[in-house]
């Protein structure tokens, strides 16, 4: 329900936006190695703003985003904000070679028009871990549909919270934008940890890293050791309202980088059923002692996964299973729990959705675990004929074979629901 504050907040963007009150800024991004421009993030300002510095105009491009979250018709008016990036991107004279990055929110990309005739990833929009989160399903579904349509992918605001990666290996952004803040972190233990989440990102995918804020050789000095080839802030440039073309460049780094844009379908033990090795056979104890044992590595693994837990049909989890999954909720960057016996978890701040009746992930118990160094599955299907003694038995896979963990963990989100 919208508070007045969110319809006062509505109506003061619909004025800026239908009286042509937003202006786009243009921060120049440049190579970490030779300051060498290669494109601009793009920052919406009110035109009637009053900044009297650097520092003033950046606070007000951050409010005017958060402004817009907090509306509505928050889709139709990050939309609007994109088309008139892009409006002002073209009467500046900045063509088809200069790559631009736009702030995005999810409820946005349903309303991308066909870029296909453009240069692959000339804009890339950048999503924020938490607004990912919120929405898994549709962000992702929406993510697809957007690369198909031509539009880069992109995520910003990444560290110094470790839990802010957990959505990189779902979304696969050729772009990660870091917090300002990481070039400041003092905690040289969880720098270390997001420089290797970092690094395992690129390498798999040869995406590319941002740093942003970069104001003083120091920071660069940070960049360096971050690994970060591209760099924007103080130090670059001030974002200005009459930026330079950019010629195409010779080594684009993004021509590389593996998207993976495929549609995935089914459930985790028909996706392993692709691995081409034959299920494990287990009776429910030792299925049991699996799940718990990949539960204690997610418990002392990084906090930037996702967990997710599949219950087949039952109404409730093992009480030892409903404790680890707290303790792991405490700490890592989004976990789920389905059943076709509940729609709410069982656990408090885990998330949860309606498995349907036809559903066969209502005949599957198991575990997916999900973050940008590693990842691990145990999927049990039980079998319909009864085994020795007549006692209950599984087909089992377990797999840490990365693409049948993202796969099944992309197919299992489809049916999480929307944060509220």
């Amino acid at each position: 329900m919208s508070t007045p504050a969110d319809v006062s907040a509505s109506g003061e963007i619909e004025g800026l936006i239908r009286h042509g009150l937003v202006n786009s800024y243009f921060a120049p991004v440049a190579e970490a190695s030779s300051y060498e421009t290669v494109g601009y993030i793009v920052l919406p300002a009110r035109a009637d703003g009053d900044a009297g510095n650097d520092r003033d105009r950046i606070d007000e491009f951050a409010a005017l985003r958060a402004d817009v979250r907090t509306c509505g018709m928050i889709g139709d008016f990050d939309s609007s904000l994109r088309s008139i990036a892009l409006r002002d991107a073209a009467s500046a004279g900045l063509g088809a070679s200069t790559r631009l990055f736009l702030g995005a929110e999810p409820e946005s990309l349903v309303t991308l028009e066909d870029r296909t005739d453009e240069p692959e990833r000339s804009v890339i929009l950048q999503l924020d871990p938490g607004r990912i989160a919120g929405a898994p399903a549709a962000v992702l579904r929406s993510v697809r549909q957007a690369r198909q349509l031509g539009w880069g992918i992109g995520m910003k605001s990444i560290g110094p919270d470790l839990r802010t990666a957990a959505f990189l290996p779902l979304v696969n952004p050729s772009v990660v934008s870091l917090h300002p803040d990481v070039l400041h972190m003092e905690d040289r233990g969880e720098l270390a940890e997001l420089i290797r989440l970092l690094r395992a990102h690129v390498e798999r995918t040869d995406a590319v890293v941002i740093a942003e804020g970069v104001a003083t050789e120091a920071d660069m000095r940070q960049v360096r050791a971050i690994g970060a080839r591209y760099v924007t802030g103080p130090l670059i440039g001030a974002p200005t309202e009459a930026p330079s073309p950019v010629d195409k460049l010779y080594d684009d780094p993004l021509v590389d980088h593996f998207t993976r844009n495929r549609l995935v379908q089914g459930t985790p033990f028909s996706i392993c059923k692709s691995l081409k090795h034959d299920p494990l056979i287990m009776d429910e104890a030792l299925v049991g002692s699996e799940l718990e044992s990949l539960q204690r590595r997610a418990l002392n693994g990084s906090s930037s996964i996702v967990i997710i837990g599949i219950y087949g049909e039952q109404e409730d989890v093992w009480e030892d299973t409903a404790e680890r999954f707290a303790s792991i909720q405490q700490v890592c960057g989004f976990s789920a729990m389905l059943s076709g016996g509940f729609d709410v978890a069982p656990v408090p701040g885990v998330r949860s959705g309606r498995i349907d009746h036809s559903d066969p992930l209502r005949n599957e118990y198991g575990l997916i675990v999900v973050g940008p160094d590693w990842s691990g599955m145990v999927t049990a299907s039980r079998k319909n004929d009864p085994g020795p003694e007549g006692r209950v038995e599984f087909d089992v896979y377990i797999t840490t074979d990365r693409y049948a963990c993202i796969d099944a963990a992309r197919a299992v989100l489809t049916r999480v629901n929307s944060e509220r």
